[in-house]
């Protein structure tokens, strides 16, 4: 879809963990990047200063699960002489909109036609403004891959 989905984007999350399916980010994995989408960037020691504040915690956690982060590709790190600074390489949104598609793929091919019933029956049961977003969008995706 070329435009930004206008059923999510408005709507600050503020319990990510929540809705989260298990597996994706442990506690501490959203903590810190909790702290690194507000901040859009910081290195080790600021992010662990934020967390210690709180409770506390090693430097070396904190530096071990940014790392895990990098790898996971939501965060980048460059060099600064002999250390380094992390940033976001996804917005929060962007996070929730890959891990929300994923999931769908995965309940689409775990369960196929019953799956898509069962978001079907889901959606009738939402507000009247809700469904007209939906319609939109549906007729946007269905015009976006009829051949021009």
């Amino acid at each position: 879809m070329t435009k930004k989905n206008k059923l999510t984007a408005n709507d600050e999350v503020k319990n990510l963990r929540s809705l989260l399916p298990k597996g994706v980010l442990g506690d501490l994995e959203v903590e810190i990047m909790e702290h690194m989408w507000d901040i859009k960037q910081a290195r080790v020691r600021h992010v662990y200063r934020l967390i210690d504040q709180k409770r506390p915690i090693a430097y070396t956690t904190v530096m071990t699960v940014m790392g895990h982060l990098v790898e996971k590709g939501l965060l980048t790190r460059t060099s600064e002489g002999n250390r380094y600074i992390y940033q976001i390489s996804q917005s929060r949104y962007e996070f929730l909109q890959n891990v929300s598609r994923k999931a769908v793929r995965g309940i689409l091919n775990d369960f196929g036609d019953l799956a898509i019933a069962g978001f079907l029956g889901e959606i009738r049961k939402a507000k009247p403004e809700k469904l007209d977003e939906l319609k939109s969008l549906l007729r946007e995706a269905i015009d976006e891959s009829s051949p021009s």
